[in-house]
């Protein structure tokens, strides 16, 4: 009778609708709010909402998804450390962006001066590449093998 049970909720849970419909926004932790929302801003062309004093910064990438930028007590980045990706101790990023022409927004972002990695072709899935902000959040930038 249990594992009749069983079966009924896989295949209950296989066919629902899933209660997350998608990711509305992310907030990422910044040292100086106005200087963040300036570099975002001139470096990458995020659209910068205006917001009340002391309420951070919204920024607005290309299909209207929204990042907000918190100035933190401490230093802190949204990295982590994973033994689980790239080998052991990786400094795993905790977004990554979809572009439409990575060679461009790589180049763009070297002749700015920030820290980027080399893009790498990841066959199937894509070319990659990963860079840093000021405040030392790393992100992942994406494009399509298509």
């Amino acid at each position: 009778m249990a594992e009749k049970e069983s079966v009924k909720t896989e295949e209950q849970q296989a066919t629902q609708t899933p209660m997350l419909k998608r990711v509305s926004h992310n907030y990422l932790p910044v040292s100086n709010v106005e200087l963040a929302a300036k570099w975002y801003k001139e470096t990458l062309g995020l659209t910068v909402r205006p917001r009340g004093p002391a309420e951070g910064a919204i920024l607005v990438l290309g299909n209207g998804q929204w990042l907000f930028l918190l100035e933190t007590k401490e230093k802190r980045t949204a990295n982590f450390m994973t033994d689980q990706w790239e080998g052991d101790q990786y400094e795993m990023f905790s977004l990554t962006f979809e572009v439409e022409n990575i060679v461009e927004v790589h180049k763009r972002l070297r002749e700015s001066g920030v820290y980027v990695e080399p893009v790498n072709d990841q066959g199937s899935c894509g070319l990659q590449f990963k860079f840093k902000d000021p405040d030392g959040n790393k992100f992942n930038v994406w494009q399509d093998a298509k």
